[in-house]
Parts: structure tokens; C-alpha cells; sequence
């Protein structure tokens, strides 16, 4: 999304990111742009620290059992690596449908 607007170039880095941000729409309940932020800048600086990565998800999963938050928060280290900065550090899509299984 964000990349495609820069560029005009798609790419599958593009399309890995632009996944990304649609996983980070989901847990956090947040929309891809507001206000001017982007959710992918905003998670991944909020992120950094293991013990604020609870925090980020929308407060209907905190609510939720600790293995649901647990299964939550391993898909959100998904979702950062596909919005990681560097096109060339982000998964290939098979690496991520494998991640999302293994998140079960």
C-alpha cells in the first residue's frame, strides 16, 4: 500500500509488506493510515520493546484467553517481519503461510 504509493512499482516485497499491514489492521484495530501515521511505522516503533507488544493489540484480544493473546502475538512477529524497512529482510509468502500455521 504505503510502498506501492512511493514507487508505482509493484513488487512482491510490496505485496509481502502490503500483507503485513492488512495483519496489523486485524490485531490492532487500527486502519492502515490515521491522522496522518501509518500503522506499519507506528507498530514497529511501539514494538521494540517485548513487554509493550501486549499492549499493541486491540483490546478485544487482551481481553482474550492467554493462549489466544499468545497465538496473537506470534502473529504479530509476523506482521513485523513483513513490514520490515528493508524490502530484502521480509519473508517470501511461503515462509509466511507456513509462519501463520505453525502460530496455530
Amino acid at each position: 500500500m504505503a510502498e506501492y504509493a512511493y514507487t508505482m512499482v509493484v513488487t512482491m516485497a510490496g505485496n509481502i509488506y502490503s500483507f503485513g499491514v492488512v495483519l496489523l489492521e486485524l490485531l490492532t484495530g487500527k486502519p492502515a493510515v490515521s491522522e496522518g501515521t501509518e500503522l506499519a511505522k507506528w507498530v514497529l516503533s511501539n514494538s521494540a520493546q517485548q513487554d509493550k507488544r501486549d499492549h499493541i493489540l486491540d483490546y478485544s484480544i487482551s481481553r482474550t484467553s492467554t493462549a489466544v493473546r499468545s497465538q496473537m502475538l506470534a502473529v504479530l512477529k509476523i506482521a513485523l517481519a513483513c513490514v520490515s524497512v528493508s524490502p530484502e529482510a521480509r519473508p517470501r509468502m511461503k515462509s509466511v503461510l507456513r509462519m501463520l500455521l505453525n502460530a496455530r
